[in-house]
């Protein structure tokens, strides 16, 4: 190789390296601005970040009832209306299974206290002086806890469901807008339609998966969970409310759905017979497998394409700024940003890092 080959070579190297330093210095400045942006304008971006969620989940239905009846606000109406139903009866069975919880309380603290004290009188090979210490149990796994986890997170749910008027209206923005804004791009952008165009099919594709693969399995993991726990089942105090938090916390990648499982095995403990409750934690286990394992990857295949990882360190980041719903709604938005990274050339490395498997790419 020549000399002047050899000083294009490094010139040709040392300007990669210079765009590589300005690529990752733009990438943090631009973490910080929207950490910032998230915390500071939570009440503007947490609903819009929920209505356009929202949107996704409502438009799978909304177009099978559009194909039948050809109208627009007949399919929206009838969804919406659906949705509103839905959550109204579902509500008032959650209020009545919630009050009744409470009020047995007392009883399974009584019973949990008995039940100490025998573990804390048998031979268990040294491991009876953990059950010699109530404090330690109280601290971890007493009813008072579980009640008072329960109403910690109906509390932040209250608190979320209190911004549902703005994003209403958010929503009702998007519906009304979304077959104008291609139109209005293409004529303000051009050149950068075809790579907006397939960045946004490319992300409904993916939103629009995940959204449903996750409504369809949190539910039927919810319904599975709260037939082994009802009256039917195991008949534990507060199974409805119980199946309402295995569907919400689902949506919390990775750790909800071991969340919401640990209350009901912790009472299944306390009220039932030792092997009625471990009968009892190998089915709510394999309810778990059976979702998150095999039928939600089939529903979803390979549109969401997120490390774990990444997942459970944006779960933790949105649910530090926005609480329970940031930890919800982060997984779909770290999604959109994954497809826009790897759009451009300079940021791909970095979606191929955010990426579960690189062969998708």
């Amino acid at each position: 190789m020549t000399t002047n080959g050899r000083i294009l070579m490094d010139d040709v190297m040392k300007v990669d390296v210079h765009s590589n330093r300005t690529t990752a210095a733009s990438m943090a400045i631009v973490s910080v601005v929207v950490y910032l942006a998230l915390i500071h304008l939570q009440s503007i971006l947490m609903p819009l970040a929920i209505a356009v969620l929202l949107f996704f989940i409502i438009k799978p239905p909304e177009q099978i009832i559009y194909r039948k009846v050809g109208n627009r606000f007949i399919s929206y109406g009838t969804v919406l209306v659906s949705g509103i139903l839905t959550v109204y009866i579902v509500s008032v069975f959650l209020y009545e299974n919630m009050s009744q919880f409470i009020d047995e309380v007392p009883e399974i603290s009584a019973a949990f206290e008995e039940k100490r004290q025998k573990l804390a009188e048998a031979d268990l090979y040294g491991l009876e002086a953990i059950f010699s210490n109530s404090n330690i149990l109280s601290e971890v796994a007493s009813p008072e806890n579980i009640e008072t986890f329960v109403i910690a997170i109906l509390g932040s749910l209250g608190g979320f469901l209190g911004t549902m008027s703005t994003v209403v209206i958010f929503l009702l923005f998007i519906v009304l807008e979304e077959h104008t804004i291609a139109k209005r791009f293409y004529s303000a952008f051009p050149e950068s339609y075809g790579k907006a165009k397939k960045i946004v099919n490319e992300s409904t594709a993916s939103i629009t998966a995940y959204a449903v693969s996750k409504v369809t399995c949190s539910a039927g993991q919810a319904f599975v969970m709260t037939l082994i726990i009802s009256p039917i089942g195991f008949d534990i105090p507060g199974w409805f409310l119980f199946g309402i938090l295995c569907f919400l916390l689902d949506f919390i990648p990775i750790l909800g759905a071991l969340f919401a499982t640990v209350p009901p095995v912790i009472i299944g403990f306390v009220m039932l017979e030792p092997v009625s409750a471990l009968l009892m934690l190998a089915m709510l286990i394999g309810n778990q497998q059976v979702f998150g394992s095999f039928i939600e990857p089939n529903l979803s295949g390979a549109k969401i394409g997120i490390s774990p990882f990444v997942l459970l360190l944006t779960v933790m980041v949105f649910a530090q700024v926005w609480g329970i719903a940031g930890a919800i709604i982060g997984a779909p938005i770290v999604i959109i940003v994954r497809l826009v990274l790897d759009e451009n050339d300079r940021t791909r490395p970095i979606a191929m890092m955010m990426a579960n498997d690189v062969e998708e790419e």
